[in-house]
Parts: C-alpha cells; structure tokens; sequence
C-alpha cells in the first residue's frame, strides 16, 4: 500500500503540513508525489489532446487549474495500477480526524473493488444501506454525484478501469464521483463508488476542528487554484445552444434523481448529508 500525493512543486508549506500530518497517522505508509505541472511555469501549454468544445458531456471547456489537477489524478491512478496494490490519492489541502489511520485496516481486511471516498462535503447524498461495517466505519455505495475528490482510496483493478478510456472532459470530481453520468449528458467509468462513514478527512475550506484550540494553517484554506475565478468565463461555458441543452439535461436529472431516491429509500437506502467524524466540523 502506498499514499498518493497531488501537491505542486512550489507548495513547500503544504507539502511539509501533510507529510508531518501522514508521518503521524500513518508511519508505515509510503508517500510518493504524483506528477503535477504547474500552469503557472512560464513553459506551460495546453495539452494538445485536450480540446474545448465538447457538445456531448456536461462540460464545453475546463480551465487550465482543472485540466491539470485531473491529469495528476491520472498519474495517481497509472501508479496504483502497475504497483499491483492498493493506493491512497490524497490532495494537498487536508485535514485529518484523529481516526485517519483506523481506516487501513478496512481496506487490509475487505475485498471491496471500487472506489472508496474518504472525505466528502456538507451536501446530502443518496447511498444505499450500508454493506460493510466494523466497530467504527460503514461503507456504503453512493447513488448520486459527490463533490471533492480530495481523499480516496483505490485498488490496482479499479484503477486500470479507470484510465482505459478516461479523457479530461468533466472535472475529476465530477467524472470519479458521477454513478449516473449519462443524466447528465455526460461520459463516466461505471465503476462502484462507496462513501466511508464517519468521513475522516475534509479539505480546509469545508471544514475544521470541532476543538477550537486546533488551528488549521492559513495556506491550507487558500486555494492554489490560480484560475479558479475564471470558471464563469463564457468562453468555458459554451454557445448559447449548449447552455440550453444542459438546462434541459439539468431539468432531466432531477426528475430521475427523484425517482432513483424513491427507489433507494425502499431498499433501506437514505438522502442526507454524510456523517463527519466528531473531531472535525463543517464549515
């Protein structure tokens, strides 16, 4: 087993946060840095196979930001799958519960293919009843789209899948995280996606500690994202056709989405917003 970790060269002071944090929680642990350009080199271009314009996804053009941290993710997801073991992809910006390291042993013990989300955002999700459980942790599969993908774990078969026909269309949230991304006009892995419960990492800028006495570091809440204002531009949004045909997508989605909770919550099943651990807190 090894960590994965998304962090540019120049972020030294987040960096040094998260290898202090993971040397605690997980000493035994290997952590290697994914491969990550940084948009902000003055030799950086956009890749040649990526291009805007993308009439049948949910998305007309990314940001050079998005494009590049989807392409780290990659790289995390290529290691894990010639390494043979199972991978922990973690983003720079983290803080952790106290129970971080309680989770490995799930991960030693289950044979659960998929992807495993580890922390998560103060939103409601639709998940099933809960399939896997120890005296601390449930994992459930998730039946609607989950935002951040921040903290992940994934095996070695998962994560060959995932890179067969991957492209940088969508967010990497949006493409690792989307169960049905048909109904949003989009293209998807159709792989499983589990939620952990409680979740034991959250990103700076969603969460804190619930001990006030815990400070989180300045640099971890600011977003290293240099383009991320630019996400509105009209230029990534596309032509007024596209906008329509995603309104309408968007109507679509809501309508099935109604209809898958009505079926989930038959089974058991629950819409609410995921359960953090008691030491962190949402924002």
């Amino acid at each position: 087993m090894k960590i994965y970790l998304i962090n540019l060269e120049r972020s030294i002071d987040r960096r040094s946060h998260m290898l202090s944090e993971l040397a605690k929680f997980l000493p035994e642990i290997p952590i290697e840095r994914a491969h990550c350009r940084d948009i902000k080199n003055t030799d950086w271009s956009m890749p040649e196979d990526i291009q805007p314009g993308h009439w049948k996804n949910d998305r007309w053009a990314l940001g050079p930001s998005d494009i590049e941290i989807f392409r780290s993710h990659i790289d995390c997801w290529k290691k894990i799958s010639e390494s043979g073991q199972i991978g922990i992809v973690l983003e720079d910006d983290l803080i952790f519960s106290e129970n971080f390291q309680d989770f490995i042993e799930i991960l030693k013990l289950e044979n659960l293919n998929g992807i495993i989300r580890l922390d998560g955002v103060n939103l409601p999700l639709l998940i099933n009843k809960y399939i896997k459980t120890d005296n601390k942790f449930t994992i459930s599969k998730v039946n609607s789209i989950a935002a951040s993908a921040a903290a992940y774990a994934l095996d070695p078969e998962t994560a060959e899948k995932l890179i067969v026909n991957v492209k940088v269309e969508r967010t990497v949230d949006d493409y690792l995280f989307d169960p049905t991304p048909k109904d949003r006009g989009a293209k998807g892995h159709g792989l499983p996606i589990y939620q952990l419960e409680p979740i034991i990492a959250v990103q700076a800028q969603f969460g804190g500690y619930s001990d006030e006495s815990r400070k989180i570091p300045a640099f971890l809440e600011v977003t290293k994202r240099v383009d991320v204002n630019y996400r509105k531009l009209r230029s990534l949004q596309g032509p007024i056709l596209y906008r329509l045909k995603k309104e309408i997508l968007r109507i679509i989605y809501k309508h099935r989405l109604k209809k898958r909770k009505k079926y989930i919550l038959a089974k058991m099943g629950e819409w609410r917003k995921p359960i953090l651990s008691k030491d962190l807190k949402w924002k």
